[in-house]
Formats: structure tokens, C-alpha cells, sequence
């Protein structure tokens, strides 16, 4: 709409009450829209950014602001330290951010409009409008509800204050200091995510459509202020494409496309933002988004198409500057991830968080020219703002029920699949998701259907299902698909094939063990020797192409040690430690006194092994479990938590540490690590029954209860958890 410069509400400002009270109703409607997210768990990413993420959970991050987002993964790291693993506090966070930033957006549209001329209460009217379709529309649940999109809020947060800051400063007063100003959230919102690159040229589009009013020459007489984020801009931008700041982005990753294919599919996807703006339905965490190498039809008319947005937008930026702000707004801030430069996912919706702040504020008016116009040609019940209300209304019960969706991880990933039945990350997040819940029937049944829609990754999928046959104790079926993919794979995937492959017959000889009773002991010592060799067999293959891989060569040892050989290779490995002190070597060492229980011994090798590495979980846990074994407590304690900040979510560290600290009383550190190995476990025995027995003594005994239940599960019949079962009154 044009500017009305003799309006007399033109200088009007809304009083606090109507402003107070338009915030109030926005908060009430985003809570509506939000209330049923709050327990929705962590799924996909946020598995590497928050539970195997050691920085975030033992505050162990680079504050180099070159390694990109420093700024969230502190926020992240507050979040633990506040509540753990708890996923209410992080969508608290996640809630209060978008919330802050449809503030913003309130505050700058309702300033936009008194620049426009309007009226001070039809100016908050608005405003509140433009912010309420920026907090309730579909498209943003996965930005606020999936918990590691929290990047777009933030980095949308500082964002919004630079544009706030640039918005409300006194025209004349543009300049160079205040470049200096603006570039503090400019600084901290590429901290949070590097897509906030394009706030200054957000600022520039803010001025010449609403402060220069189209002319160029005035904009030009602001170049102090915009100078600095030039010359920045341009050392970010380089370091984006050229340095470290590009593999954040993904930029130059393997598997990427080509630019020039990038840019051609992104024409496509555009088209689609567009249309999930317009009409979100089909909303989807991972789409199968088909790649375009040329000039197809569909590229051509995506191209078309978006000419004649950007001819509109220029053609109405005298006549109606605000829908030339959202057009231009959206491409500009879509740009660092929709244009040349390469990222593996070429479609996701949380990137239309940004660009949704400036597409919003055309809202109420989009509204109010299609009333105005069906008006002259039919009656219409209401008013633009009750249809605006209207509209609103319907996309927050989309909202609900996108959420809705999204807290059960089984449900989210069921929806993936049925709308992208063709790639593969759906079905290995759907079966983990099942495999988590010991749903071991369900999840093979979705790697089946995983083999049959996507045989192009037939390979990857059988190691998936070989893993769950393990788990599932159909051995035979897993040793024959690991040995399958120790044929199709080279290099390091070999070696972990043939890792895998290994573990498969020590899982068959566990089993063989617990027959033993049942057999000859002839027969039994030749079915162990038939497990054994070609177990140890695939760890020595494994050893032989990646001799670095610690898991395999303490596989290797165990097994060696089942067969009545270990003395062979510690004697072998003692010979070669005297020409050079070796890893390898110095580990067979301890690892072979750690079986025959001269916990002494181990300790010294285990110690020498740890000067010349410190990245071996296993290492780290052995030793542990032989400080413990010497009554070294303290010490015991540091080695496993050594191995956890390697993996975090190492459970079996975890369940060791909560017994030391249950012997030593501490109940609420013990509780703290049986937990986590219930998260990952949900049916491990002796975790759930530790916890049963801590809830027990602390009076707890419907928590004790639920516990046992789950131990049961684990181990039916365990005479221990009947006992306890029993004392509890059932």
C-alpha cells in the first residue's frame, strides 16, 4: 500500500494497554499452538547434537567462532547443565525464542506501518496479525518442536535485534558507530547459524523500499554505515565458500551436487517454500527431493515463475512497498542456503523460519485486497481482520497437529516413510526408533520393506538388519549378512564388516555357553572351536586392513582368550615391547592380564597404553573396571568418565559408574547414570532393577514398581526382581 503521508494517525503511536494486550493475545495463541510439544522427544539430529555431543554435555566446545554456531551449542550446553536430558526445559527454551522473535516481528511491523501511514490502532491490529502468522504456522514446528533446529531461532533472534535496532535508530543518526552497534547481533547470530550472513543486506532492502522510498542516491548517502558490513561481509562470505566456515554449511561435502546442478534444483524447491507458505499440508522432516542436472521443463517454469515474483516485487515498490519488502526479504534471506553453493539436503523446512519474519508482514494486507476485492462481487461475512483471525485459527490447529505428530518418534518417522517410500534415512530413523523400544520384530519388518523400496542401499540395510538379528538372537541370519558386506565393502568399511562379522559368532558363542550343561564336553569343545576360529579369524582380518581399530583388537583378545591362546600373543606382544613401546602391544599386554584378573598389571599397561592414545573408549573403560578391582574408587571414576566424553552415550561406562556410586551411597549420581543407560536400554536388567532398589529405599515405590517391571523384561523370572517384586505387594 502507498504511503499516506497526511494521515493523521501517521505520527500515532499505540498505547501501551493495546499493545500490552496484542502481546498478551499473541502469547495465549502460541501457547495454544505449542502446548502439546513440550514432551516431544529427542529425534534424528538431536541425537549427535545433544546426546553424543561432548562438548555440550561436559562443556568441552571450541570457542573459535570460525568452527561455526559457538553461540548455540553454548545455549545448548546451559540446557543441560539446567536439566540433563529432560526435553521439557529445551522446548521451554526453543517456545521462549519464538515467542521473543514474534515480538520482534510485532514491534517492527507495527513501526513499519506507522512509516505507511496507518492509523495507531489499525497499525497494532496489523502488526499483530503479521506476528500472529509468523508464531502459529505449521511450517515452523520444525524449527520450534525438533529441538536442534533451535540454530534458526536464535540466529533469527539476533537477526530480528539488528533489524529492530536499524528499524527504530533516527535516520540521520545511520552511520558509521552505529554500523559498529548493529554488528554485535550480526556477530552472535552467525555464531548461532552462519544463514544470518544476509542481515545487512536485509537493512539495506529495509531502507531503500521504506526509508529511501525507492531511491537509490538516498541509500547511497548512508555507504559509512554500510561500509563495515561490506568489508566483514565479504571475509565471512570467503571464508563460507573457501575455509572452515563452508563445511558448516556443508558446503564441498562428499555426495553434494555440483553447483551449477544445486542451483537448478533449488529453482524447483523455491517454488515448493512457496507453496508450503501458501498451503502447508504434506509437511514433511525429510523429503525425496529429485535433483536437477539440466534444463527441464519443471526448471524452466520454476525459473519463470520466480522471474515474475522478482518483476512484481520491483513493480509494486512505490505502490505497495511492503509486499516488495516480503518478496525481496524472502530471497535474499533464502539465498545462503537456496542458491549456488552446495548443501547435501537441498530441502528442509526449517529454513523458512528466516524468511517467514519479512513474508509475514504482507499477511494482514494480502488479506484485506482479497476481502476488499470478492466483496465487490459477492457478500462476505465479517471483516479482513475476522478472516485474518479466521486464518490464523486454522493454522494453529495445523500447528497442534503437526506437533502431534512429532511426539511419538515412531509416528514421526511412519510419516517420513509414507511420504518419502524411496530414500533411505527414514527407514534407518524408523528402526532405530523401533529397535530402541526392543520392538525387534517391527524393526526388521521395516529394513525388509527398506531392501525392497530402496535396493540401491541394499547393502547398507543388511548390516542394520544383521545388528538386530543379533539382538534378536537369530545368529545364523546375521552372520550371513555381515559376511555378505565383508565381500561388497573396501578400505576402513571392510574392517568394520569384518569387526561385525566377528562379533556375530562371539554373540553365537554366548549363546553355545549357556547350552553347555546340555552337552558332551567334546561336543562342546568343538562347538566352541567352530564359533571361535572363524571369529577370530574375521577380527585378525580386521586388524590386518585397519590395524588402528581398538574395538577389533579387544575383540580380538577376548576371543583369543575363549580359545586358551592369549598367553600366546601376550608373550608375542612382550618380545616386540622391548624394541618399541607400542599401542598395540602395550594394550594385549594389559588386556591379557585384565582376563586373568592381575588387576596390578593391567593398571601399569593399561596406564603406559593411555600415554600414546587418548581417543580409546574401551581403553579407558578396561582400565576402570581393574581400578575398581583394586579399590581405586576415585581413580576408577575418572577413567569412565574419560571413556563417556569419548561417547557419551557409552552405556555400559555408565551403568559401571552408577555402581561405584551406589556402593558409595550416592544415590542421586548413581540414579544419573542407570538413567542413561535406560534411555538406550529401556529393558537393561541390572540398570533397572539398581534404580529399582535406589527408588525402593527412598520410599518411592511406585517408581520402584515401574523399574522392575522393566527389568523383568529384560530377564523374565530374574529371582532378584521377583523377591523385590514381591516385598513391594506384588
Amino acid at each position: 500500500m502507498k504511503k499516506q503521508k497526511s494521515h493523521p494517525g501517521a505520527k500515532a503511536t499505540a498505547t501501551l494497554p493495546r499493545r500490552w494486550l496484542a502481546l498478551g493475545l499473541l502469547l495465549c495463541l502460541t501457547l495454544v499452538a505449542y502446548w502439546n510439544s513440550f514432551d516431544v522427544p529427542l529425534v534424528f539430529d538431536d541425537l549427535a547434537t545433544i546426546q553424543q555431543n561432548s562438548g555440550v554435555r561436559f562443556g568441552e566446545f571450541n570457542w573459535n567462532p570460525l568452527t561455526g554456531r559457538t553461540i548455540l551449542y553454548l545455549l545448548f550446553t546451559a540446557n543441560y547443565i539446567w536439566a540433563g536430558q529432560d526435553v521439557w526445559s529445551y522446548h521451554l527454551i526453543n517456545f521462549i525464542l519464538h515467542f521473543l522473535n514474534g515480538v520482534l516481528i510485532f514491534l517492527i511491523a507495527e513501526r513499519t506501518f506507522q512509516r505507511l501511514g496507518l492509523a495507531a490502532i489499525r497499525m497494532t491490529a496489523y502488526a499483530a496479525l503479521a506476528a500472529g502468522l509468523f508464531l502459529v504456522h505449521p511450517i515452523q514446528t520444525e524449527s520450534v518442536t525438533y529441538i536442534s533446529s533451535r540454530s534458526e531461532l536464535l540466529s533469527t533472534f539476533f537477526y530480528l535485534i539488528g533489524v529492530f535496532l536499524f528499524v527504530f535508530w533516527p535516520e540521520q543518526k545511520i552511520g558509521f558507530l552505529f554500523s559498529w552497534v548493529v554488528a554485535v547481533p550480526f556477530f552472535l547470530g552467525i555464531g548461532s547459524k552462519e544463514t544470518a550472513i544476509t542481515l545487512p543486506a536485509s537493512l539495506l532492502l529495509y531502507d531503500f523500499v521504506f526509508l529511501a522510498e525507492g531511491r537509490l542516491r538516498t541509500v547511497f548517502a548512508r555507504w559509512r554505515f554500510y561500509i563495515t558490513f561490506i568489508v566483514g561481509g565479504a571475509g565471512v562470505i570467503y571464508l563460507f565458500l573457501t575455509g572452515p566456515l563452508r563445511q558448516s554449511i556443508g558446503g564441498g561435502a562428499p555426495g553434494n551436487l555440483s553447483s551449477p546442478a544445486y542451483f537448478l534444483t533449488q529453482l524447483r524447491v523455491i517454488v515448493r517454500y512457496i507453496q508450503l507458505l501458501f498451503l502447508p499440508v504434506g509437511l514433511n522432516l525429510d523429503y525425496d527431493f529429485r535433483p536437477s542436472v539440466g534444463f527441464e521443463p519443471a526448471v524452466i517454469a520454476s525459473f519463470l515463475f520466480l522471474c515474475g515474483i522478482v518483476v512484481l516485487g520491483w513493480f509494486l515498490r512505490r505502490r505497495a512497498p511492503v509486499f516488495t519488502f516480503s518478496i525481496f526479504w524472502f530471497f535474499i534471506t533464502l539465498s545462503p542456503t537456496s542458491s549456488i553453493v552446495p548443501i547435501l539436503d537441498v530441502i528442509f523446512e526449517h529454513r523458512l523460519y528466516l524468511p517467514l519474519a519479512g513474508v509475514c508482514l504482507s499477511f494482514p494486507l494480502l488479506v484485506e485486497m482479497v476481502y476488499t476485492r470478492l466483496r465487490t462481487r459477492m457478500t462476505l461475512p465479517g471483516s479482513p481482520a475476522f478472516c485474518s483471525g479466521l486464518l490464523l485459527s486454522g493454522l494453529a490447529v495445523g500447528t497442534i497437529s503437526r506437533n502431534q505428530i512429532w511426539r511419538d518418534e515412531v509416528r514421526l518417522f511412519t510419516d517420513v516413510v509414507s511420504k518419502s517410500p524411496h530414500k533411505e534415512r527414514p527407514y534407518n530413523a524408523l528402526s532405530w526408533a523401533y529397535f530402541k523400544r526392543n520392538d525387534y520384530a517391527s524393526t526388521v519388518a521395516i529394513l525388509q520393506k527398506a531392501l525392497e523400496m530402496v535396493p540401491d542401499k541394499y547393502v547398507d540395510f543388511s548390516e542394520t538388519l544383521a545388528n538386530v538379528y543379533l539382538k534378536a538372537g537369530k545368529y545364523d541370519e546375521a552372520v550371513d549378512l555381515f559376511t555378505e558386506t565383508t565381500r561388497r565393502f573396501e578400505g576402513q568399511r571392510a574392517a568394520l564388516a569384518y569387526n561385525n562379522l566377528g562379533n556375530a559368532y562371539m554373540y553365537k558363542w554366548n549363546a553355545l555357553q549357556s547350552q553347555a550343561s546340555q552337552m558332551s564336553p567334546d561336543a562342546f569343545a568343538a562347538a566352541t572351536e567352530s564359533v571361535l576360529a572363524p571369529a577370530a579369524e574375521a577380527f585378525s582380518k580386521g586388524l590386518e586392513i585397519l590395524p588402528d581399530l581398538a574395538p577389533t583388537l579387544d575383540a580380538f583378545i577376548n576371543v583369543t582368550y575363549s580359545r586358551g591362546k592369549v598367553a600366546e600373543i601376550e608373550a608375542k606382544a612382550i618380545e616386540e615391547l622391548k624394541h618399541k613401546e607400542d599401542f598395540n602391544n602395550l594394550y594385549v599386554v594389559g588386556k591379557s592380564a585384565f582376563l586373568t584378573g592381575n588387576w596390578a598389571r593391567a593398571n601399569e599397561y593399561f596406564e603406559r597404553a593411555e600415554k600414546l592414545r587418548t581417543d580409546v573408549k574401551i581403553l579407558y573403560f578396561n582400565h576402570g573396571y581393574a581400578l575398581a578391582a583394586l579399590g581405586m574408587d576415585d581413580q576408577s571414576i575418572e577413567n569412565y568418565l574419560r571413556a563417556i566424553r569419548i561417547d557419551p552415550i557409552f552405556y555400559e561406562a555408565h551403568n559401571n559408574l552408577g555402581l561405584i556410586y551406589m556402593r558409595r551411597n550416592e544415590y542421586a549420581r548413581a540414579s544419573e547414570h542407570f538413567e542413561e543407560v535406560v534411555r538406550f536400554e529401556p529393558k537393561h536388567f541390572n540398570a533397572n532393577f539398581n534404580l529399582a532398589k535406589i527408588s525402593k529405599s527412598q520410599g518411592r515405590t511406585a517408581i520402584a514398581r515401574s523399574y522392575l517391571q522393566s527389568a523383568l523384561e529384560g530377564s523374565p523370572g530374574n529371582p532378584d526382581a521377583v523377591s523385590m517384586m514381591k516385598e513391594l505387594g506384588l
